[in-house]
């Protein structure tokens, strides 16, 4: 039997004015409306879906130390591509999706009296087990797809294929379980990258899609593909499409939009248009007939740093140090200015009685001075490199310097010439916090 995503289910909103009716009843029969199946039926597959939710969600919420998140600007609306979040990292998305409800409305009656909004958000948390692979959940509060409100879909994505052909290829595969239609989902995506354009294919299986009867139960079969161009390192615009191959008659998806990263913030910003409902893999892959929704995705990476000051204790004033007067800093373009590479920093001293070294470096990454606290000896040049896409700054706490903004794979370096102990943090994001100790007779950079 084809199985038409555009004919009306229990508790589903098919369009606008069915939108309200339906939304009362959704509510209360989201616990019995699984058409085709018995009680028994449904019981057994409940302890089911309980079991996996349950594991999706102990494997998302582990506390995260710092991670960069999927820039919204480097995919689209329906299609993640080959991302994966990185290793022991937590990332949280939003993307909310609204209609206007009722009788010849738009969205030009958002302001008005004459509709009313309609949402269906859904929300992803991911986090990562290795280099290539993370487990996650996302969850779709106002389903249009399945017989119950909630949708439910906890997968794991592993990407063992990255940046290969110079950089340009990457694959990656996902395995997940819609709970709400009690299906086996998959999928297998290609990415490539072409300059400022990006394209993106998938194809994605269902081993029982959109909650049918039991006695119609088999695999259906989706194939998508979008594409993302990139008008500058802050702007984007994308779009995508999705087609259930095995059924003729199913609405195709799509998807359009732009997307915004925020200056000196690891958040990113799309708004867009659509006709599917929900994030997961099945909302993803089959559209509402004559439906537009509007909505946007917002990005938050839960880095150690930024969100570890809610809970530590202040810090304890710093000791008195001794006056210092450092020579004026050094500030050098970078490399993609200049077109050379930076300078190779010394090496610490190995031998007894050698030199000190005269430059170390630290990196900046993932939102964070990789080093915390450096002990140098007088007359040692620092260089901070940049490696996040964000742009960042090295800001003396007592004003002695303070770089300009650092963009990614530049670097800033300042000489100490005199002992004592130097505070400083990153200006656009305050948390971000180090130490440099000057002391006389050190002999290796600690």
């Amino acid at each position: 039997m084809t199985i038409d995503p555009r004919r009306p289910r229990a508790g589903s909103p098919a369009r606008r004015a069915r939108a309200l009716t339906d939304r009362s009843f959704r509510s209360l029969s989201a616990g019995s409306a699984v058409a085709g199946h018995g009680e028994s039926a449904v019981a057994g597959h409940g302890h089911v879906r309980r079991v996996a939710i349950a594991i999706g969600l102990v494997a998302a919420l582990a506390v995260a130390p710092p991670l960069g998140a999927q820039p919204m600007t480097e995919r689209s609306p329906n299609l993640e591509g080959t991302w994966t979040t990185p290793p022991h990292s937590l990332h949280f998305q939003l993307s909310h999706r609204f209609e206007m409800a009722g009788s010849d409305v738009d969205i030009s009656d958002l302001f008005g009296a004459d509709g009313k909004v309609v949402n269906y958000p859904t929300f992803s948390l991911t986090y990562g087990l290795f280099e290539g692979g993370h487990l996650g959940v996302r969850y779709s509060s106002n389903s249009a797809l399945v017989g119950q409100a909630n949708e439910w879909q906890p997968y794991a994505k592993v990407a063992p294929l990255r940046g290969a052909a110079g950089g340009r290829l990457s694959l990656a595969a996902t395995g997940a379980y819609n709970a709400a239609a009690e299906s086996f989902d998959g999928e297998l995506a290609l990415q490539a990258d072409l300059g400022n354009l990006r394209l993106i294919a998938a194809g994605r299986g269902f081993s029982n899609p959109f909650d049918r009867p039991a006695v119609e139960e088999e695999a259906e079969f989706a194939l998508a593909g979008g594409a993302v161009l990139k008008l500058n390192r802050y702007v984007s615009l994308s779009g995508d499409y999705a087609n259930m191959i095995t059924q003729s008659d199913a609405q195709i998806a799509w998807s359009a939009g732009a997307a915004i990263a925020i200056p000196s913030t690891p958040h990113t910003l799309a708004f867009f248009a659509t006709n599917v409902t929900s994030g997961t893999l099945q909302g993803q892959s089959v559209g509402i007939d004559g439906a537009t929704y509007w909505g946007f995705e917002f990005t938050v990476p839960f880095t150690g740093p930024r969100w570890g000051l809610i809970f530590d204790p202040p810090p304890a004033a710093p000791a008195a140090v001794p006056a210092a007067t450092p020579a004026p800093p050094s500030v050098t373009p970078t490399a993609s200015e200049t077109g050379d590479p930076a300078p190779e920093p010394a090496t610490p001293a190995e031998a007894e009685g050698a030199t000190p070294p005269r430059l170390v470096e630290i990196e900046i990454a993932n939102v964070n001075f990789a080093t915390k606290e450096l002990e140098i000896a007088p007359g040692t040049t620092v260089r901070w490199i940049n490696r996040d896409p964000l742009a960042h700054t090295t800001t003396s706490n007592d004003g002695l310097w303070n770089s300009p903004l650092i963009e990614k794979d530049g670097y800033f370096e300042y000489t100490f010439e005199a002992p004592g102990r130097f505070d400083y943090y990153c200006m656009p994001h305050p948390f971000m916090k180090g130490v440099i100790i000057v002391t006389d007779g050190v002999e290796e950079v600690r």
